[in-house]
């Protein structure tokens, strides 16, 4: 079966997760209706359920209607789903392949260039680093074209070398802790009549399209504007998380220390023994 789609009933992993949630994540992309379990490259790993306990993901996995051979499975520890791959740091720190958390203010208004990816600019006090949301992050990058100069906001991700030697950090997730208050430049009412009047040219004043009251002296004015997002934590959709990623899922379900090994089934056949 190797190199072939793998037949496993979509129907059967919707269910299964459905019944396990939250102790099993990243089973299915409801979005894009797509399984996550299974591996989209031509590998012999038919499938993989995680979890958070060897009990779950073995009820889990016995839950699928799966309509080829199995010849074995385990269960293993890992730090997929953890977040282990990241530390918070300080921009002055950042190098490039580092993943790193950097908590800081948006100094820049974002910009969306080609393929609708997000580039904004992030502030720590120790220097500046661009941030890219790419537009496969979905809700994520529609989060980042909303922030503002000011917004107080936390950053994740891997940092790579952008274009020109500047640094850029891949943002995996974004928690938005508080946000600035936001006013732009608008054109000032008629005092006459209260429509929104029009500009004369550069340093000519406005004049209102309605009534024609003209006034030479006139200025834009600053109006604050509601915000569109809320603080908290973004992530991107499943299918577009890095396996170390944490979801939103498992948010509460941490554990510490070593636990030893998992009690009960956790490999079928057993394997062969080793010289």
């Amino acid at each position: 079966m190797r190199g072939k789609p793998r037949a496993v009933s979509e129907e059967s992993v919707i269910k299964m997760d459905e019944a396990t949630r939250p102790l099993t994540f990243n089973n299915y992309d409801y979005e894009e209706e797509r399984i996550l379990i299974t591996p989209r490259g031509p590998d012999p790993v038919l499938l993989g359920i995680r979890g958070e306990s060897p009990s779950i993901v073995l009820k889990a996995f016995r839950m699928l209607e799966v309509g080829e051979p199995i010849e074995r499975w385990v269960i293993f520890r890992t730090n997929q789903g953890t977040d282990a791959h990241l530390a918070h740091r300080l921009v002055r720190e950042l190098k490039p392949h580092m993943p790193a958390i950097i908590r800081g203010y948006v100094s820049s208004p974002p910009t969306m260039i080609h393929g609708g990816h997000v580039i904004f600019r992030l502030s720590d006090g120790s220097g500046e680093v661009d941030c890219a949301a790419y537009w496969p992050s979905g809700r994520l990058a529609k989060v980042a074209s909303l922030l503002w100069p000011g917004d107080l906001v936390e950053v994740a991700g891997g940092v790579k070398l952008g274009p020109g030697g500047r640094l850029t950090l891949n943002v995996e997730k974004l928690r938005i802790i508080k946000l600035a208050r936001k006013a732009i430049a608008m054109n000032p009412h008629c005092p006459a009549c209260g429509k929104r009047m029009k500009s004369m040219g550069a340093n000519k004043g406005f004049r209102c399209p309605k009534c024609g009251f003209r006034d030479p002296g006139a200025r834009k004015v600053l109006v604050e504007v509601p915000r569109e997002v809320k603080p908290g934590l973004y992530l991107p959709p499943p299918r577009s998380q890095r396996h170390l990623t944490k979801p939103l899922r498992r948010y509460g379900l941490e554990k510490y220390g070593c636990p030893g090994p998992p009690k009960g089934e956790w490999f079928w056949p057993r394997p062969p023994t080793l010289a």
